[in-house]
């Protein structure tokens, strides 16, 4: 378990913390004195250690289910943050309430007081569900469709205090609307349940897995409808989902929206379906996008006419404990006592009668808060910032309270626009969803380190709900008035009639984006760790230093340098023009033969839109063109031994066009997935020539600890150099094929053959896949689906094809192609094949579902060059009516001795005598003669090959006699 969260958490469970809290509580311990893991156990108690302060103290986050609030609660916390913390109280954007200041003799004193009252602070941080929470105004609307609160109480009741559910890969969130009006809040959680009427019949459309923080992602639609008993077990089933099959091994993969990537919204349908006791009714309309948001300040009539809701203005969430205890004495004495806090970071008093009113708004302005806050109070939020908060990289709330005073003084006017400031890639102030978004960044400039906000435009409400696109990077926060001021301008004088901000921007930015043209338009960005120097190329800097483990505020935006390149670099280029600032990789040294340089290949032959792959020595390497500059790496991925030259080149980043890595071109870093670099080497531009050093070769360092980076060298089939291990592969090409029929092999399978007799697409040998193309309104899409027929048949390619219908490919050429018709494709290519001259030992083919395609492939090549190499051929499926080639492969079966055949059902009905259940490596072995000395071929789900791979290399198989098949970017590289 690489993950050292996973391995503390596994060590002790965080609810088994609490009677190590009480005993630092009775020590006084100090914070510096607690082990870390402790501290961050204490989260799961809702305890949140702020070591900024001195001396340090510690934050207590309050859940506050379906925000509902009572006087007698909302007292309680008043009278805490008097009398131990700092005496104030923060509403969050999930409706939560916190207080700031408590030491560590306070905590249990703390949970006792809130337990009497009927408050926990239980599970409301790290890897746990937070605040279950609803519309504030839920039992009290009178248009809403249904009241939600007991449906938040009941989910609630589902995770709280249980052990299982306190450990989730990480964090999630979890909301319900119950009105028709779904603002832009709903579309960023992990689920949502959104009311909707059908035929008289209030249901929940679903929305799943949206996140905020530094990769941010709006919710896939779940296309069902949940019944509003079924809420709670379609909550369990997703947070099982979410627990058996979600990412621990990296957090920054962890969340469920990254899971939901791997599998697809099918794939979530597919563990519904088997999981729950009750069919779900599908629905393939989609949630109204929001038109607005919620109005939670002002007067509100409740669905009894007689009764108000007063929404009262928190400028930024933050009120002193007076003012929340003046609240809860107002609610006594004018109402029954009830609040409801707001994902808005405000607070409402309920059940105010008519004649009530002006008496209740008047102690609240006495209390300094308002029922008429100015547009600033309501379009304005701002998360807790570096004042207290350890990994916020700026302060927010102060600053965007001076920065209100400073646009109050100009005059502008704030038109329903609104202004989210967060002070990290967090996004706890949801800064993607703003108007105008702002990001807290430090800048490291010539006249030294500011804090600076980065500055998104364009997102919330622009037609539908959208994420913000950059305007402008490392904004000073004294320049934020005027820019703000300027954009605001732009828009109200340019806008056309009834156009938003956001879509007035949207349509600028983009606009903008498209006329770029230069492949150095845009860099991705160097932070600097000024504790140890260590430098880091993204988008935002990483949670903590992977060089001294220090905090994400250490780290600062580069400006002063150009392409992260150092001042020694810098100085090391001289030439006829002077002190002109070169790449490291084109540093331009006296040419002799002693430098090192070896002839690769003309200038001309390098394009900026294809990489092109040369052979020195022996040794594949492949050229791109960035710019100005050419750039050299070695040629073949890590993963199975593409050439990188064949792949997809933009902005610096090539993408192998087997398995769609990443690599940064410029250092060899690999992006995505990690820890998988190529080697880099200098070059040299010389008289229309390309020259490379050969003997240069620098490998991107690990975590900043000198040690190269693991598979950092090239991988080959056989583990040799490439001239002694493998033919270069055949270059993909492109070409449109004309579709001769479209086969039905089962419900949702279908083969589509095409007319290869042109020879168009080079086929050579089984198990390869091709790439197929179809239109988009944005522009091409492409998705890779194995050959199912052999090479030896030059007349045709079949393509066997499951429909997933959240896939946008598969949909469309479903729903679109027929027989006469034409499909773009690339191919064929990738490193999952047969071959019959080096792949001599026993097969056994193992597939389930639809990845029985690249084993048909195979046995049909088989039978085709009259082989008696033996086969084992074992098939899972879900049902009869899913089993795909059936007849075929019952029909070799029973005509070949060498081919053996094995049907395994998930889901059988009564009628059915085979083998039962899952496929796993008992079960092969109870079908397979001579286990550790056959050869393997496994294609299906990533967790069903991983748990087969695993257990062959278990039982002695060796690895390199187990092939994976996998269009997804794995972890570590395959094996060939």
């Amino acid at each position: 378990m690489s993950n050292p969260i996973e391995v503390w958490k596994s060590e002790k469970h965080p609810f088994e913390v609490w009677s190590d809290v009480e005993r630092y509580a009775s020590a006084q311990t100090p914070m510096s004195e607690i082990e870390t893991p402790d501290l961050e156990r204490m989260k799961w108690h809702g305890y949140f250690y702020r070591k900024r302060e001195s001396p340090a103290r510690y934050m207590n986050r309050i859940r506050v289910t379906a925000s509902e609030l009572s006087a007698e609660q909302a007292r309680e916390i008043a009278l805490i943050a008097y009398e131990y913390g700092h005496g104030i109280v923060d509403v969050t954007t999930r409706a939560n309430v916190q207080v700031q200041g408590l030491e560590i003799e306070h905590l249990p004193k703390v949970t006792a007081r809130l337990t009497k009252v009927g408050l926990t602070s239980k599970q409301t941080g790290h890897d746990n569900i937070r605040n279950v929470f609803a519309h504030p105004f839920a039992g009290l609307l009178p248009d809403e469709l249904i009241d939600t609160r007991q449906l938040c109480h009941d989910v609630t009741e589902l995770f709280i205090e249980s052990r299982e559910y306190s450990d989730l890969p990480r964090k999630m969130n979890i909301c319900l609307n119950g009105t028709d009006s779904h603002s832009s809040h709903f579309w960023t959680q992990d689920i949502s349940f959104l009311a909707t009427e059908l035929d008289g019949e209030v249901l929940f459309q679903v929305l799943l897995a949206g996140t905020q923080g530094q990769n941010p992602r709006l919710a896939w639609h779940l296309p069902v409808l949940v019944q509003p008993d079924q809420v709670v077990e379609v909550t369990r089933s997703i947070l099982d989902l979410f627990r058996a099959k979600g990412s621990r091994e990296k957090r920054n993969r962890a969340r469920l929206r990254f899971l939901v990537e791997d599998i697809g919204i099918g794939g979530v349908l597919e563990w519904l379906h088997q999981d729950l006791s009750f069919r779900l009714q599908p629905c393939i309309a989609e949630p109204v996008p929001a038109s607005s948001h919620d109005e939670l300040v002002g007067w509100f009539r409740q669905s009894d006419p007689k009764l108000w809701t007063m929404g009262l203005s928190v400028p930024l969430g933050r009120m002193t404990w007076r003012q929340l205890e003046g609240l809860a004495l107002l609610s006594k004495k004018w109402s029954d006592g009830q609040l409801r806090t707001t994902h808005e970071q405000g607070i409402a008093v309920v059940n105010i009668p008519t004649g009530f009113k002006n008496a209740a708004a008047t102690d609240a302005a006495g209390l300094g808060l308002s029922v008429q806050g100015d547009p600033f109070e309501l379009n304005t939020m701002a998360c807790t910032g570096s004042q207290f908060c350890n990994i916020a990289v700026t302060e927010t709330k102060g600053h965007m309270f001076q920065l209100i005073e400073k646009l109050r003084k100009r005059a502008l006017k704030l038109h329903g626009i609104r202004i989210h400031m967060s002070g990290c890639p967090s996004s706890c102030a949801q800064h993607f969803i703003a108007d105008i978004g702002l990001k807290g960044v430090r800048v490291r400039r010539l006249i030294g380190t500011r804090e600076g906000f980065d500055v998104y435009l364009g997102g919330g409400l622009a037609g539908q709900v959208h994420m913000g696109l950059p305007y402008k990077l490392g904004v000073d926060v004294d320049q934020l008035p005027t820019l703000i001021e300027d954009v605001a301008g732009e828009f109200y004088l340019k806008h056309r009639a009834g156009q938003t901000f956001s879509a007035y921007w949207r349509e600028k930015l983009q606009a903008a984006e498209a006329d770029k043209v230069g492949d150095n338009d845009y860099q991705v960005p160097v932070w600097l760790c000024e504790a140890c120097e260590y430098r880091h190329n993204g988008e935002d800097p990483p949670v903590f230093c992977p060089s001294c483990a220090g905090l994400r505020r250490n780290f600062a935006r580069l400006e002063c340098e150009s392409d992260g390149v150092k001042e020694d670099e810098r100085m090391r280029v001289t030439g006829t023009e002077g002190d002109k600032l070169q790449h490291p990789h084109t540093l331009i040294p006296s040419r002799n033969n002693a430098a090192g340089y070896v002839f690769a290949a003309e200038t001309s032959a390098v394009t900026a839109t294809d990489g092109l792959t040369v052979e020195v020595g022996g040794q594949e390497y492949a050229l791109f063109r960035v710019g100005e500059e050419i750039l050299c790496i070695d040629s073949a991925c890590p993963h199975e031994g593409a050439s990188l030259a064949d792949g997809e080149i933009k902005d610096g980043v090539v993408v192998c066009p087997w398995h769609s890595w990443e690599f940064d071109v410029c250092t060899g870093c690999s992006l995505d997935p990690p820890g998988n670099d190529v080697a880099t080497y200098e070059t040299l531009i010389e008289d229309g020539r390309v020259f490379i050093k050969t003997g240069s070769k620098s490998v991107t360092e690990s975590e900043g600890d000198g040690v190269p980076a693991k598979n950092s060298h090239t991988l080959t089939p056989s583990h040799a150099p490439p001239s002694q291990s493998r033919n270069r592969p055949t270059k993909p090409q492109t070409a449109t094929l004309s579709v001769l029929d479209v086969i039905h092999e089962s419900p949702d399978v279908r083969t589509f053959r095409l007319d290869n007799s042109d020879g168009k697409i080079s086929f050579d040998l089984p198990g390869k896949f091709v790439k197929v193309c179809i239109p988009a309104d944005d522009g091409d899409v492409w998705r890779s689906f194995t050959i199912s027929s052999c090479p030896n048949d030059k007349q045709r390619l079949d393509l066997t094809i499951k429909l997933n219908p959240e896939g946008q490919v598969s949909r469309y050429l479903f729903e679109n192609i027929q027989p006469g018709g034409a499909i773009k494709l690339k191919g064929a290519q990738g490193g999952f094949f047969f071959d019959s001259a080096k792949h001599t030992e026993p097969l056994v083919l193992v597939s389930a579902g639809s990845g029985i395609t690249p084993m048909m492939s195979i046995v049909r090549t088989l039978k085709a060059a009259g082989s008696t190499l033996p086969v084992t051929f074992v098939y899972g499926a879900r049902a009869e009516a899913d089993i795909i080639f059936h007849l075929e492969c019952e029909q070799l079966a029973s005509e070949q001795d060498w081919f053996r055949y094995f049907v395994t059902l998930s889901q059988p009905s009564d009628h059915w005598t085979g083998d039962i259940g899952r496929i796993d490596p008992k079960h092969l072995a109870s079908r397979v003669e001579n286990f550790a000395a056959c050869r393997y071929f496994l294609c299906g789900p990533n967790e069903f090959m991983d748990s087969l791979h695993a257990g062959l290399t278990q039982a002695g198989v060796p690895r390199e006699r187990v092939h994976t098949e996998q269009f997804q970017k794995l972890k570590v590289p395959a094996t060939v």
